[in-house]
């Protein structure tokens, strides 16, 4: 009886230190499968070297560009839905409500229109200067629409941007049900802050009414995330896109910008660098160009907000209010 209360406590044991030994054997592992190919220009940046004795030997797992790849696959894979899904798309009718008259709304599949809108700008990683990051590389729904990848969630935590492998500051936010944060503001009766987004608030939503919205255009010219050095980049971009027409389509945007000749060669140079000297607009343009670029970049935010919106269907809002 002894004995075998024994074997049982050492079976449990063993397997206890397998569980816990998981992400040292995927370490093992990854060294096996050696580097897998660098989707950048040049070669990565380690903020964190080795540390002589120290088990993981540094913060950044073994498997790390590997696991990139992958999620890049992913990434791609989701796109081309949405893009198919635009593709099938009967175009909306341009009408209002009565059908007739003003104002002209799209009708009928002007729903999905946006929708699909929000997805394509979500999961398209022409987004950043090294075209290899997407808003959603850090934000997959199997992930709770957080990161996506084991071992980073076990060791670095904050994901690598554009510029492998400089990290962010922070866990990406699971933000499944962040269209429905209010703009932040201040209960004078209570004496508390409440809406906004991130535990510091700093999506207020003011300019755009939506912290869901606002919230979108910080990771677009964060150096450690999508990392473009101007929020104009944005805009050239997305004139470029094979979608622009849908974006034209929802918005009725101008695209019609006198870009200057090395547009193209600021938006493949993260933010940071030092030939911008520390300027958040290094793309040269007009007033009226520039506030075309910004006008975009406010529409950039809000698809994506009625994208978020439309994860959480009524039942599943029901559900979870009845859970």
């Amino acid at each position: 009886m002894h004995r075998s209360t024994r074997r049982v406590a050492k079976a449990a044991f063993a397997t206890v230190l397998g569980i816990l030994s998981v992400p040292l054997a995927g370490f093992t592992e990854a060294r096996a499968q050696g580097t897998a190919q660098l989707d950048q220009p040049f070669p990565a940046y380690n903020p964190y070297p080795p540390l002589p004795g120290s088990v993981p030997p540094t913060v950044l797992p073994p498997d790390l560009q590997s696991e990139l790849l992958r999620v890049r696959r992913e990434v791609q894979t989701i796109f081309g839905r949405y893009f198919a899904e635009w593709q099938a798309l009967t175009p909306p009718v341009l009408s209002n409500t009565q059908g007739e008259g003003n104002p002209p709304v799209l009708q009928g599949t002007g729903y999905q229109a946006v929708r699909i809108l929000g997805g394509l700008l979500n999961y398209d990683e022409n987004m950043s200067p090294f075209r290899n990051v997407a808003c959603s590389s850090c934000h997959l729904p199997y992930a709770g629409f957080s990161g996506p990848i084991p071992s980073v969630n076990l060791t670095m935590v904050a994901y690598p941007g554009t510029f492998r492998y400089r990290a962010n500051k922070r866990t990406p936010q699971r933000y499944t049900y962040s269209p429905y944060f209010a703009v932040l503001q201040y209960n004078q009766g209570q004496g508390l802050f409440f809406g906004g987004e991130f535990w510091d608030g700093r999506a207020t939503g003011f300019k755009l009414q939506s912290p869901d919205a606002e919230q979108a255009q910080h990771p677009p010219v964060d150096t450690g995330e999508m990392g473009f050095a101007d929020t104009a980049c944005i805009a050239f971009r997305i004139a470029e896109a094979p979608y622009r027409p849908l974006f034209e389509l929802v918005w009725g945007a101008d695209f019609d910008i006198r870009w200057p000749a090395n547009t193209a060669e600021i938006c493949a140079i993260p933010g940071g660098a030092r030939r911008f000297g520390g300027s958040a607009t290094p793309i040269a343009l007009s007033p009226v160009d520039r506030t075309k670029a910004n006008n975009i970049y406010d529409h950039w935010g809000s698809p994506f907000h009625f994208s978020n919106t439309h994860r959480m269907s009524a039942p599943s809002r029901r559900n979870s209010t009845l859970s």
